[in-house]
């Protein structure tokens, strides 16, 4: 790969002052429920009591806009800023909000890239514990350019219990190794089916592989969500799982994993308290080193 073109060093990093933690939701691949596991994520740290915020990093497929109902439309400060569209309780933005749903963008990744950054920094974002980014499936250049350039306090993995949704999960979680971001753990999705009438979850994939994934990277299994008829029309209606039908078993174990990414949060900002300073971003330049060197 030595004839790749090396990225700009000289890019600055991204200050976000009014939140405290930013949070990556990550997936190997397409199709694994990640933008529905974020705003449930979402919506279940904020019934926490914890101040949330959603970006939808994943310019050529939003659907954060959709999943909490925030419609098309913002609204811009004085200073040019817009303003997150805030749906039960949280700010979010998406190109979802800017464009309407049948618009097709045919971007290349640099533009992709530069849209990503101007989310971060023209969003008039207000004071948030914890924002959560949606990112695009795979590794790409958007999780680049995030990562090189925005203080991450840690990861969380989507998955579902495939053997080839698992192993591109896995090249996710080496990613976040290689550039020493935590990983906070993986979130087993569509981990059975939940009985509308009786609430029993029965098995609908052979189990285990992502439990045997977590086991030897060494990262937490956060919990296994069951397929839930009741998400879907959740969706379409703009309100997460965990508040249109908070006595589910999907919603039960979202807030399980909540609760430990809260236990991850605390950790990792133990752990930056001790060291006296934010996350070092020098790693970058190593991993890009690693990629590129002949």
């Amino acid at each position: 790969m030595s004839g790749c073109a090396t990225p700009a060093n000289d890019a600055r990093p991204i200050i976000l002052p009014s939140v405290r933690d930013v949070v990556l939701v990550a997936s190997g691949k397409g199709g694994v429920g990640k933008s529905t596991i974020t705003v449930n994520l979402a919506a279940a740290l904020s019934e926490r009591g914890l101040r949330v915020g959603v970006l939808d990093a994943d310019v050529t497929g939003p659907s954060v806009a959709l999943l909490l109902g925030s419609g098309e439309g913002i609204d811009l400060e004085e200073d040019g800023r817009a303003q997150p569209a805030v749906t039960h309780g949280m700010p979010s933005i998406s190109v979802g909000n800017l464009l309407p749903p049948e618009a097709a963008l045919t971007w290349k990744g640099p533009l992709i890239a530069q849209a990503v950054e101007q989310l971060f920094t023209e969003m008039a974002w207000p004071d948030l514990d914890v924002l959560l980014v949606d990112l695009p499936p795979g590794t790409g250049d958007v999780h680049l350019t995030i990562l090189e350039r925005v203080a991450v306090s840690g990861a969380v993995i989507v998955t579902t219990p495939q053997r080839l949704a698992t192993v591109d999960a896995e090249r996710g979680i080496a990613m976040f190794h290689e550039l020493d971001i935590p990983v906070f753990g993986i979130v087993e999705n569509m981990a059975g089916y939940a009985c509308p009438c009786c609430g029993e979850v029965q098995a609908l994939f052979p189990g285990g592989t992502a439990t045997s994934l977590a086991a030897r990277r060494h990262v937490a299994h956060l919990g296994a969500v069951p397929v839930d008829p009741a998400a879907q029309a959740a969706a379409d209606a703009g309100t997460p799982l965990v508040l249109a039908s908070p006595g589910s078993p999907a919603a039960s174990a979202l807030r399980t994993v909540a609760e430990r990414v809260i236990e991850a949060l605390e950790r990792e900002r133990a752990a930056r308290r001790r060291a006296g300073a934010a996350r070092p971003d020098a790693s970058f330049d190593d991993f890009w080193k690693g990629l590129t060197d002949p």
